[in-house]
Order: C-alpha cells, then structure tokens, then sequence
C-alpha cells in the first residue's frame, strides 16, 4: 500500500510515531499547552515523563544502534538526545521545567508540531 524507501521497522515506527506527535501538536494546541501548564506546576511529571524516554532512547541506542544512512543517523541522535533528556527529568527536573515555563515554548508550538512532521517523514523516507 505505502512505499517507504526505507524498510527498517526502527525507523518505520519511528517515522510514523513522529509524525503523528507532530500532527497533534500541530492541530491540537490547546491541549498541548494544558499539558505544557500541568508539567511546569508538578515536578512528579518530570519523573513519569524521564520513565517513559528513558527505556525508549535506551531501546533505540543498544538494540538499533546503526549509523548506515541518513534515517538511521538521524535516529541514533534522537536516541542519544532523549537519553540526556531522561537523565536531566530524572536528576534534575527543574532544568527542563525552568525551559518550558519560558513563554517562547507555547508562542512557537506549531513549529514544534512541523518539525515533528517533517522528522517522522525524514525517518519513513530518508
């Protein structure tokens, strides 16, 4: 039905997984902004969202670990990246927090959802 030109199911799901993130964040802005307001009141947020990235980039970083080609270089940072983002909400929560209390994050929020689009796309075709 859908000709990727990649077929490694890590960047398949990955891919699809981006773009339906950044689609949300996209056309659903209000929501995300709640999301954004609940997560900068309750550090015990900060926690459950370093639980939930950090098996994700770890599954990325030991089990896919490939630098073969664009998609897959591109991956690995993103495994690598959300690997620090987990260890600072683990360790140090108010780092992020003290981030995403700027106002910068809800004003350029659409951005965020269109580069999660074109992330997922770079990661189904590249």
């Amino acid at each position: 039905m859908f000709n990727f030109v990649n077929t490694d199911p890590f960047l398949l799901f990955f891919g699809g997984f981006y773009v339906v993130l950044g689609t949300s964040c996209f056309f659903t802005k209000k929501p995300w902004e709640e999301f954004i307001d609940l997560f900068i009141e309750h550090d015990s947020l900060s926690l459950v969202m370093g639980i939930l990235v950090l098996p994700i980039s770890l599954s990325i970083i030991v089990f896919y670990n490939s630098w073969d080609n664009l998609g897959s270089i591109i991956l690995m940072v993103i495994g690598y990246l959300a690997f620090l983002k987990a260890l600072a909400l683990l360790i140090k929560p108010s780092l992020i927090q003290g981030v995403l209390k700027r106002n910068f994050v809800r004003k350029w929020l659409w951005l965020d959802g269109l580069s999660g689009i074109a992330l997922g796309l770079a990661l189904l075709v590249l």
